[in-house]
């Protein structure tokens, strides 16, 4: 093929692709609780389009999925062994948020409604006061995760406390905490980003809590940094994530893309494990850091190779391979939109422009 017709098919697959609405995707997390052949999944597409689902399984740090479509205000049951080796934990992906939902079913266990909160810090809330609890903890951090829980009763005050450390990524974790007093409320509390469901005991019925971020967690910013905020440009942000930068030239140019908007530079960068304090996903619900942050923006281009496009979640799905391969990344369709103060960075609160 000609050089040149390859440099316009090129330019014009990435005018393309930077114009695209990008989907923003939802994960349902599932702790390792049962082996395949007493599994089952309820996947429940109540909205009036039909769905597509992917069952997301690790082998090693490749991911093995297998794609569901789930016909509109429909139930579709999935067997375990049909997508799953050897009992372990997975998630269950869809691009179309707050439209599924997904139920586990575990023999002889109560069925779970699987959630999709990551953040470190999470709440359980109990309809009535317990003394039987049932966690399922899920390290979704590369590295060993320090969690620790607090049961705290109805007036706040602090009935028990147990600490626990979640070795490797994608282990999980389950025990049974009898009490000694009645409790309200459970606090979870991890050092990096993890995922837990909590069943509790109500007059001889398990009933289940669903995790809550009451707050966003607080990182300890450095204020030598300057701090922005890159995403989609479409008015609902499909992702987001934080640079933090601190050459003058650099942040003069970032600034230049948030006043001049057509500019249409995208970011490219390496990252490294860890959030850096500051990388979090500001279009999530609960507002959770990142497993990664950008370590240095290496420029602002008009063009970048396609085998560093993708997306923060993305990233976060894939981080160990994504690390091996030397960290890169270019986001097509992410562009400097907003500069952020210190406070907006620690709070994960996006203050009125």
């Amino acid at each position: 093929m000609d050089k040149r017709l390859k440099t316009i098919i090129g330019v014009c697959s990435l005018i393309l692709m930077t114009h695209l609405p990008a989907k923003a995707s939802e994960v349902f997390y599932s702790p390792d609780l049962c082996a395949p052949e007493e599994l089952n999944l309820v996947l429940i597409n109540n909205s009036d389009q039909p769905l597509k689902a992917w069952t997301q399984v690790r082998s090693k740090m490749d991911i093995d999925e297998i794609q569901f479509d789930i016909p509109a205000q429909t139930k579709s049951k999935i067997s375990g062994d049909e997508f799953l080796k050897s009992r372990q934990a997975f998630t269950v992906k869809t691009n179309d948020n707050d439209k599924l939902q997904v139920i586990l079913q575990c023999a002889h266990r109560p069925e779970l409604s699987l959630g999709t909160f990551t953040s470190p810090e999470v709440t359980h809330l109990f309809s009535k006061p317990t003394q039987s609890l049932k966690i399922h903890l899920l390290n979704l951090f590369l590295k060993s995760n320090s969690v620790k829980m607090k049961a705290l009763g109805s007036l706040g005050e602090v009935i028990e406390e147990r600490s626990i450390t979640l070795e490797n990524y994608y282990d999980t974790e389950s025990l049974k905490w009898i009490l000694p007093r009645p409790v309200s409320r459970l606090e979870i509390s991890g050092t990096d980003r993890l995922h837990s469901e909590v069943l509790y005991e109500s007059q001889d019925v398990e009933l289940q809590s669903k995790g809550s971020a009451l707050k966003n967690v607080t990182f300890n910013v450095n204020p030598e940094k300057t701090y922005f905020l890159v995403s989609t440009k479409n008015q609902n942000p499909s992702g987001a994530f934080v640079i933090a930068l601190d050459e003058a030239q650099k942040i003069a140019t970032a600034r230049e893309q948030i006043a001049d908007p057509e500019l249409e530079k995208i970011v490219v960068a390496t990252v490294s494990l860890g959030s850096g304090n500051f990388n979090r996903a500001f279009a999530s619900p609960d507002k959770s850091p990142y497993s990664w942050s950008v370590s240095q923006v290496d420029a602002f281009a008009d063009f970048a190779h396609i085998d560093c496009d993708g997306s923060p979640d993305l990233v976060e799905e894939r981080l160990e391979r994504k690390l091996l391969e030397g960290g890169r990344i270019c986001f097509w369709r992410y562009r400097v939109v907003r500069e952020l103060s210190p406070l907006e960075v620690s709070t994960g609160l996006l203050l009125k422009p």
